[in-house]
């Protein structure tokens, strides 16, 4: 099915109609085919159970008292969007509020079910997302960091030592710690965001139940994988960057992950601009599947998406 925002806004329910229900309208209830009022935007009524239903009925739409031309301009801009859409420019483009906006791009979030493609070598490696206080003027800085205590008495080097210090405190608790895996020979991505900086203990907890098949891991020198050198049915590259040696001594590299953050940071930049720790896995998993499935037609993405909502 081709798809373009005028063939969308022009024929939404007959493109909704189909997406649904493919070649054949079914009964949710029974599974019977032999439906009164087949046709789309039509309630539909069962022939054998007398199950009234619509398009809708069942799905992340029912109820919505948004047209469905909206609902599907939104999924094809989520879909086609290399680094997201913000809910900003997605209220002007369909003329909603920008609250409206931003729930409707939380329910196509909470709908992405996406996990790492089977594979025996995977990269790991963390990055922290946040803002770049460099770049903060330097007042700004001074407010979000407590006073001194008056009997310190601190005064020229040692007050500017205590303030860098607080900087650095507040620079940190700013920014979400996150773990990226992604497949050695594909681009299947998974990310995982941390409330405070990963210890070397829960990274082994979750890589040794949740990964148990891969059996070769690819790192940089971080001590947070030192424990994989310990265990006999794993094999671990390093890659030492520390020695700016990007590939590890068995000739693999893990450019891959950092070509990956690299583009996290821009979609946080120059779309999304910051998002809260609570809400960071929803924003990670809409970038994970938009990754991991770059290289599909955007109508594969799009019925993928939709399917998930229905």
């Amino acid at each position: 099915m081709k798809l373009d925002l005028i063939h969308i806004t022009t024929h939404s329910e007959e493109i909704f109609h189909r997406l649904r229900w493919g070649e054949c309208i079914h009964c949710p209830e029974c599974g019977s085919i032999h439906i009164y009022n087949p046709e789309a935007g039509k309630l539909h009524i069962c022939a054998d159970c007398d199950h009234r239903f619509s398009d809708t009925s069942g799905t992340a739409f029912h109820s919505t008292k948004l047209p469905l031309a909206k609902w599907l301009i939104a999924i094809y801009m989520f879909c086609t969007q290399s680094k997201g859409i913000s809910s900003y420019n997605l209220a002007r483009m369909i003329s909603v509020s920008q609250p409206t906006a931003w729930r409707m791009l939380t329910i196509l979030r909470l709908n992405i079910h996406h996990d790492l493609s089977t594979t025996d070598t995977a990269i790991i490696d963390e990055v922290y997302l946040g803002a770049d206080w460099k770049k903060k003027p330097y007042k700004d800085k001074i407010k979000k960091c407590p006073p001194p205590n008056p009997v310190w008495n601190l005064k020229g080097d040692d007050l500017k030592k205590y303030y860098k210090s607080q900087m650095m405190r507040s620079a940190s608790e700013d920014k979400i710690p996150i773990l990226g895996i992604s497949c050695y020979n594909s681009r299947s991505l998974i990310l995982y965001p941390y409330t405070s900086s990963p210890s070397a203990e829960a990274i082994k907890s979750q890589i040794t139940e949740q990964y148990e098949e891969i059996s070769h891991w690819i790192s940089d020198q971080s001590k947070l994988y030192w424990w994989m050198d310990d265990l006999d049915h794993i094999q671990h590259s390093v890659c030492d960057h520390s020695k700016h040696l990007y590939i590890s001594k068995d000739g693999y590299s893990s450019n891959r992950l950092e070509g990956v953050f690299a583009h996290l940071k821009r979609m946080w930049r120059g779309i999304y601009h910051w998002f809260s720790k609570k809400y960071s896995q929803l924003y990670l998993n809409e970038f994970s599947w938009r990754w991991s499935n770059f290289d599909r037609p955007i109508e594969d993405r799009f019925e993928v998406l939709f399917g998930a909502l229905c």
